[in-house]
C-alpha cells in the first residue's frame, strides 16, 4: 500500500499547478470584485489587505525604507506573513505562487511539447555544479545599494509578479498596461530563446529577499546517497530542474532552490534518494550526503545503473 508521504510526492507537482493557477487567478478577481463595490480584498503582489490584515513584500518594504530614510512600524509589521512562510518553507512562493514562475513553466511546457526533439537535445545532456551563493548576493546587494544611491524604487521595476499582477488589475479596470510590463515580456522572450530561467536564479529581488529569511531549519531538499540507483557520476535530476541546478549537491542548492519539488517527484519514481525535510539531517537521522564536488562529466539522463 503507497505510504502517505510518498503518495504526497508522487501529486507534488500536481498540487502546485494547482496553487499556480488558484493563486493567479485569485489576483485576477480582485480587481473584479472590487470594480463591484466589494473591497474586503485589495491590493497585488507589492502589497495585499484581506480585511484588516495588510500583507507587504519584504523588499517593496525594505525599498520604502531606503528612499524615505524613515522606518514605520506598521509597514515593517506588515511583512510577518511573508517572513514566517520563508522561514518555514523557504522561497516556495516563487514556485508555488509567483506568476512570472508560472508563465514561464508554460512556456517550457509549450517548447517542449512542440520542440521536443530540441528540447531533449538541450535539457538531457547537461553536466556543471551549483553557482556559488556569492554571485545571487553580490547581485542583490548591488541592486539595494543602486536603489539607495539613485533614490529610484529600482526595486519594484524588477518585480515581476507585482508589475504581472498590477498589470492585470490595471488591464481589468483601467483597460491597459503600462510600460513595466515589457520587463516580464522581455525575460520570457529571453528565457525561452537564450538562457532559461535566469531571471527566477539570478535576477529577481524578490526571490533574494525571501531568501535571506530561510536558515537550516527551513524545508530543504534531501539527498542520501545509498538509495541513488543513478549510474555512477551522473544525475537525471540536474535536467529535471528547471534552474539547472544540481539537487544531489545540497550543500549549495540554496539559496537558489525554490523548493519546487521538481527532483522530489522524479526521484521517487526511482530510487527516492531525494526527499524533502525540514532540518539540516535526511530523514534517517543522517547528515546529508552530496556526491562528488568534481564538475559533472557530460552526461546522457539514465535512472539506472
Amino acid at each position: 500500500m503507497e505510504t502517505t508521504e510518498r503518495h504526497f510526492y508522487r501529486r507534488l507537482n500536481r498540487y502546485r499547478r494547482w496553487v499556480q493557477v488558484l493563486s493567479l487567478s485569485l489576483f485576477a478577481a480582485i480587481p473584479v470584485l472590487n470594480g463591484y463595490g466589494i473591497h474586503t480584498l485589495i491590493g497585488t503582489l507589492y502589497s495585499l489587505s484581506i480585511g484588516d490584515l495588510d500583507i507587504a513584500d519584504p523588499v517593496m518594504v525594505l525599498q520604502t525604507v531606503l528612499l524615505s530614510r524613515q522606518i514605520y512600524v506598521p509597514l515593517l509589521l506588515a511583512v510577518w506573513v511573508p517572513v514566517v512562510i520563508a522561514w518555514l518553507f523557504g522561497r516556495v512562493f516563487c514556485s508555488w505562487v509567483c506568476p512570472q514562475n508560472t508563465l514561464s513553466e508554460w512556456i517550457d511546457a509549450v517548447q517542449q511539447r512542440l520542440f521536443a526533439r530540441r528540447w531533449k537535445q538541450v535539457h538531457h545532456f547537461k553536466y556543471g555544479k551549483n553557482p556559488h551563493a556569492a554571485w545571487y548576493w553580490l547581485i542583490f546587494g548591488l541592486l539595494i545599494l543602486l536603489t539607495a544611491v539613485l533614490g529610484v524604487p529600482l526595486l519594484a521595476y524588477l518585480s515581476a509578479p507585482g508589475i504581472i499582477t498590477s498589470s492585470l488589475s490595471q488591464a481589468i479596470l483601467q483597460h491597459h498596461v503600462g510600460v513595466e510590463i515589457l520587463l516580464v515580456l522581455g525575460v520570457l522572450v529571453v528565457e525561452a530563446a537564450i538562457f532559461r530561467r535566469f531571471w527566477c536564479k539570478y535576477g529577481c529581488p524578490v526571490g533574494a529577499g525571501l531568501a535571506l529569511f530561510q536558515g537550516r531549519r527551513s524545508l530543504r531538499v534531501h539527498f542520501n546517497s545509498d538509495l541513488c540507483d543513478c549510474k555512477p557520476g551522473t544525475a537525471p535530476c540536474y535536467a529535471e530542474c528547471p534552474l539547472h541546478l544540481a539537487p544531489k549537491e545540497t550543500a549549495t542548492l540554496y539559496p537558489y532552490c525554490f523548493n519546487c519539488g521538481l527532483c522530489v517527484t522524479f526521484c521517487e519514481k526511482a530510487g527516492r534518494a531525494l526527499t524533502f525535510g525540514f532540518s539540516a539531517a535526511d530523514p534517517m537521522g543522517n547528515a546529508p550526503r552530496d556526491i562528488d564536488s568534481k564538475p559533472f562529466q557530460l552526461i546522457q539522463v539514465s535512472r539506472h545503473k
